[in-house]
Parts: C-alpha cells; sequence; structure tokens
C-alpha cells in the first residue's frame, strides 16, 4: 500500500469526542468517524488554505460544485445538473430541516442511525418506527431487509416522509436497485418523499451503491439525498455535505426551512474539493484495508465467540453484533466496558435490540486487542 493505516495515532490531544473523557486504558470504537490520517492531498489544500491570512465570508469557489458533478460523473456514469445541488454544512441538521418540507408524520425502518431516527423528533414531528425483517440466507449470511408488509400496516394517510439510510448504519447493508425499485414503488403508492442519507456512499465492499434518486422518475421527483465526504475521507470535524434535489419545488421548501443552515466554511469547502478531485487512489486503498477489516472481525468474530450473532457488512465500516449470549440479559455495551474496558456504541441509540455497533475503521491493531479483550472478559465470566 502507497498509504499508512496501521499507524496508531494519538487523538486525545486533538478533542476527538471518540475519545473525550474516555480513561486512559479503554479502547472506543463507538462514534462513527475513523482512525485513519486524512488524505496527503486534503492536508496539502487545508495547509494551503490556512497559508492565505484572510479567513473572511467567501463564496465557494467554482471547482467546488465542479468537483462534486464531476466525482459524480465518474462514480455512477450518470451526471447531475447543478440547479439540483444545495450546499451544506452537515448532514445531521438537515435531517431535521427535511422534516419540515412536508407536514404529515414521518416512517422509517429500524434500527437505525440514532441521528437520523431523532432529525423528525426535533423538527416536532412524529416518526413511525418500523422494524426490519431479521433473515438468514442459504449459505448461513445474517441480514436484515425491509418488510414491506409491515411498513404497510403501519403507513398512515397523513404520513409523507420516508427515511432512508444507504448504505445502512448500523447494519451494513447496501440495497439492491431492486429493493431500492419497492421502496420507490411504497413511496408512490402513499405520496412520500423520501429523505435519503447516503453518507457512507463510498464505502462499499460487496455492491455498487445506487444512488436513490436515480432509481425512476418518481424517485427523482420525489427525493431529498444527502452525501457527504466526511465518513469516507476522515474529516467529519471540519463539516460539510451536499443535498442533491431534482424536483425544483421541494429544493425551495427545503431551502425556505433551512434558511439558517448555512454552507460549508472556508476550511470545509477546501477540503471537500480535494477530497472528490484529487483523493480516488488514496479511497481505493482505504476501502481495501477497511475491506480486510471487516473479513477479519467477521471472521474472528465466528471463529472465537461461536455463539454470538453478526450481521455481514456490506458497506460502511460498522458491524452489528449480537454477544448477549456472553454479557447475559442486560445492555451489553455496558457490561463490555466494564468487564473489558473497551467502549461501543449500544442498539438502544439504534431503536435495535441486544446488539453492539463497532466502528471497525481502525487500524487492525486495535481490533486485535480489543477481541482479546473480550475472549478474556467472556471466559472469565465463563468460569
Amino acid at each position: 500500500m502507497s498509504y499508512d493505516f496501521d499507524t496508531i495515532v494519538d487523538r486525545r490531544i486533538t478533542g476527538s469526542i471518540k475519545y473525550a473523557n474516555v480513561p486512559e486504558g479503554q479502547l472506543p470504537f463507538t462514534i462513527a468517524d475513523s482512525d485513519f490520517l486524512v488524505a496527503p492531498a486534503i492536508q496539502k489544500a487545508l495547509v494551503d488554505r490556512t497559508s492565505y491570512r484572510l479567513y473572511g465570508y467567501a463564496r465557494p469557489p467554482r471547482e467546488f460544485n465542479e468537483s462534486f458533478l464531476q466525482w459524480f460523473a465518474r462514480t455512477y456514469n450518470q451526471s447531475l445538473r447543478e440547479e439540483w445541488l444545495v450546499p451544506l454544512p452537515g448532514i445531521v441538521p438537515a435531517l431535521a430541516v427535511a422534516a419540515k418540507v412536508r407536514d404529515g408524520k414521518c416512517i422509517t425502518n429500524v434500527p437505525n442511525y440514532g441521528m437520523l431516527l431523532s432529525g423528525p423528533k426535533r423538527a416536532g414531528k412524529e416518526l413511525i418506527a418500523v422494524p426490519m425483517k431479521y433473515t438468514v440466507s442459504d449459505d448461513n449470511i445474517e441480514y436484515y431487509e425491509f418488510d414491506f408488509a409491515r411498513l404497510e400496516a403501519a403507513v398512515t394517510e397523513d404520513t409523507d416522509i420516508f427515511y432512508l439510510c444507504n448504505p445502512h448504519n448500523p447494519v451494513g447493508r447496501v440495497y439492491t436497485r431492486e429493493e431500492l425499485q419497492q421502496v420507490s414503488d411504497f413511496a408512490r403508492r402513499h405520496n412520500l418523499v423520501v429523505v435519503s442519507d447516503e453518507i457512507h456512499c463510498e464505502i462499499l465492499f460487496d455492491r455498487a451503491h445506487i444512488p436513490f434518486h436515480t432509481v425512476d422518475d418518481y424517485a427523482r421527483e420525489h427525493s431529498i439525498t444527502f452525501t457527504a465526504p466526511g465518513k469516507t475521507y476522515s474529516i467529519p470535524g471540519i463539516g460539510g455535505a451536499f443535498a442533491i434535489i431534482p424536483n425544483a419545488e421541494l429544493r425551495e421548501r427545503f431551502q425556505a426551512e433551512g434558511y439558517a443552515l448555512g454552507r460549508p466554511n472556508a476550511f470545509g469547502v477546501a477540503a471537500m474539493i480535494a477530497a472528490y478531485r484529487d483523493c480516488d487512489d488514496w479511497k481505493q486503498e482505504l476501502v481495501a484495508y477497511l475491506r480486510e477489516n471487516r473479513d477479519y472481525l467477521e471472521n474472528e468474530v465466528r471463529r472465537r465467540f461461536p455463539k454470538a450473532r453478526q450481521t455481514h457488512t456490506q458497506g460502511t465500516y460498522l458491524g452489528w453484533i449480537d454477544f448477549g449470549a456472553y454479557t447475559g440479559s442486560g445492555p451489553q455495551e455496558k457490561w463490555i466496558a466494564r468487564q473489558a474496558q473497551v467502549l461501543f456504541h449500544g442498539a438502544e441509540f439504534f431503536y435495535g435490540e441486544q446488539h453492539i455497533r463497532w466502528n471497525f475503521a481502525a487500524p487492525r491493531a486495535l481490533l486485535t486487542e480489543a477481541l482479546d479483550r473480550l475472549q478474556e472478559a467472556f471466559d472469565r465470566a465463563e468460569k
């Protein structure tokens, strides 16, 4: 590899949320950002922007939209119109704004990303949470899928927005075109706008990502798609994202409701241009490393903890694992933190049941250390 993903760096000195208030000796695999050094091209862009000692109000340069449009065309072999783009400072606040483009209830499937679930609620909207279907394939691969029978039973006449997460956080699904077509058909039957969080769209292992708005005409005209380089390129603390909203009326409503959101700052603009324009080779090596981490973690969990249940991660750098057979009936993350000194997000944040989410975007040596600690803790508990 040309780039280094194995070096363990001290993130405590940066004020990292993942490491803040974590005592020495504990290993966190919690919040979904990576422990990898940023791509050299992004570092150079930030240094260059910092060296120019003026940081006043500014419009993004022409390269800002162009880099994203060219990245999209290069990645999906499809074109976007520039007027469809709405620059954002980040996706999380925009998830709440999107809930206001219609007046009725919102519906989604769970488990799901906690901040996506809280978006409608923070906007004062009711959220209908519909459990996904847990499935085991013929070759013993565990995964989640949409439960359209439950969705049909739960949707109401005054429901008008569906929240989609693809690739799915926390269960790691990358939905097929057929599944997304079913989502569009479901939305069409009930006149729903689909709000699609696609921030993990570049971290793919088993299949290509399909942007929801490309599925069919209804999806294009009745969707808001969010994407950002933060997760892939290790820059979530800088901020910056795009909404893709092809329908002019829907776009105007979103912009009116989100008038106070603002845009990416000067450093976010510089980082995003470099990410989308100059980092393809770095990203390819990153995804290869993460795929090896995914395979290593899933294989080691099967080998060391045969009573555990885990879903197969097709995309994202997140594992969804049930260690309940070893930890007992209480919250697994609390037992593991206490007994193994390893920190995970628990299922409650995702409206899930009896799982932990393992962020494996870390040097492999840290994964090994965490697995060793878990094995020792589980062995002690069984004696």
